[in-house]
């Protein structure tokens, strides 16, 4: 039975808006184009009121008068639109994406490099501990993951008697990054599918009721 409901019908008319991209740039998609970044820009202004509402009461109010640091940060960026003044604005957006690489840098050595250390080592010490399925995990994951690195720190040419195993793993590296690659480029097409399959599934069964 087709559904009765109203935003029923107005997501099913903006997901075949979105459909008719299909067909080349129309009226329809400008439509839900623009509904979309509407909604999104919307959302985004009573987001950001209701965030400094909370967030600079306490300044007011004399609880946490360390929140004029950001407050006079945040009054500097919006000087980037008059290019008279523009240099303002450089204060406070070197001093986030100096923060923001410091955080990321620290993240990054403490899950990526640390956490993949301390995996690659547990898992070679499993590699022996049946059943043959999980050795056989366990003993793909350490080689793949000691290929790769070793294509990644001997980037130049390496003389000597270990030149060739080494260019040998080199080599066998590559082909782990290649098949990372394929694996990544194919769960991605396959996330998109899948949010082509849950749009059509919901026009199929709450609009139309199929």
């Amino acid at each position: 039975m087709i559904s009765t409901d109203p935003w029923v019908w107005l997501s099913a008319f903006l997901t075949i808006c979105s459909f008719t991209l299909l067909y080349g740039d129309n009226p329809l998609f400008r439509i839900g184009e623009y509904t979309y970044t509407a909604t999104v820009v919307a959302h985004s202004v009573v987001t950001g009121i209701q965030t400094l509402r909370s967030r600079f009461l306490p300044l007011f109010t004399g609880a946490k008068p360390i929140l004029i640091v950001p407050l006079i940060l945040g009054i500097m960026s919006l000087f980037v639109v008059w290019k008279k003044y523009a240099w303002l604005a450089s204060f406070p957006i070197a001093i986030m994406i100096g923060v923001g690489t410091g955080l990321s840098i620290r993240t990054l050595m403490a899950t990526d490099v640390v956490g993949n250390i301390n995996a690659v080592v547990s898992e070679a010490g499993k590699i022996l501990v049946p059943p043959l399925s999980s050795q056989l995990g366990y003993f793909v994951r350490v080689v793949f993951t000691i290929a790769a690195v070793v294509y990644l720190l001997f980037t130049v040419f390496l003389r000597g008697p270990l030149s060739k195993p080494v260019e040998y793993i080199r080599t066998f590296g590559k082909y782990v990054f290649l098949a990372y690659l394929g694996l990544s480029v194919g769960n991605a097409v396959m996330q998109v599918s899948g949010l082509a399959t849950s749009a059509i599934n919901r026009l199929l069964r709450q609009w139309l009721g199929l």
